[in-house]
């Protein structure tokens, strides 16, 4: 019996009332890339650990997809949102036909604003929780989000991955946060609200070693391509 069907037994009055917005974050520039980034074909394993050829964006959003599949079996509701910007043009062509995307015009002005664009979508649904994603994190894996989504369900608090004594997305914060999350200003990402939270004592950290890459540039790009050829 996995985690969460044994916390769900213990309280399932309380779990049956949750809901999760699963927010993927696709809006960058990909500056650094000299490319769109997200569109790049990656050969990555799926959930049955087969090596698949797709663009970044749809590994990512795959992940996503696979932790809906499991919050659902698990009666917890859930939504999944694609964030495009500055590619959505391009980007929302790969997208199949049944992914829920919205564009933030504003994406120009940094990261904060797709975050903004996330937490409003998640109070549009009365979500009681938001999980952010970026759609370059390609280090992270099903599993990896599965163990977030439990510690979430367990913790009934804020939770966020650790990774060579970072705190950093993916993360899962509750309601109450949304109001801060807003606050973000230019290019900040979620690490001030996760800091917020450490010194309030009101954020649990899982250790997630492989959240440490992702992919900015094609130098990037090529090493991991490598190392999952040298690792069949």
């Amino acid at each position: 019996m996995n985690t969460i069907i044994k916390e769900l037994k213990h309280n399932v009055n309380d779990a049956t009332q949750k809901t999760l917005t699963l927010v993927l974050l696709a809006a960058g520039k990909s500056s650094r890339f000299n490319g769109i980034k997200l569109a790049q074909p990656i050969v990555d394993l799926n959930a049955d650990g087969v090596l698949v050829n797709q663009p970044l964006l749809l590994h990512s959003l795959d992940k996503l997809n696979y932790l809906a599949d499991y919050l659902t079996a698990n009666n917890i509701a859930n939504n999944v949102v694609v964030v495009l910007g500055s590619h959505h043009s391009e980007l929302s062509q790969l997208l199949p036909i049944s992914t829920t995307y919205i564009t933030n015009d504003k994406s120009d002005n940094g990261l904060s604003t797709s975050v903004k664009v996330g937490v409003e979508a998640a109070i549009s649904t009365h979500a009681s929780g938001l999980l952010l994603a970026l759609g370059d994190h390609i280090g992270v894996t099903y599993t990896d989000y599965m163990k977030l989504a439990d510690l979430w369900v367990i913790q009934q608090s804020n939770v966020c991955a650790s990774y060579q004594a970072q705190l950093g997305v993916p993360a899962i914060f509750t309601s109450d946060q949304f109001s801060a999350l807003t606050q973000l200003k230019g290019d900040q990402g979620a690490k001030p609200v996760l800091q917020q939270l450490v010194k309030n004592k009101q954020l649990t950290c899982l250790d997630l070693p492989n959240a440490i890459n992702d992919i900015d540039t094609r130098n990037d790009l090529l090493q991991w391509q490598q190392l999952q050829l040298n690792n069949q």
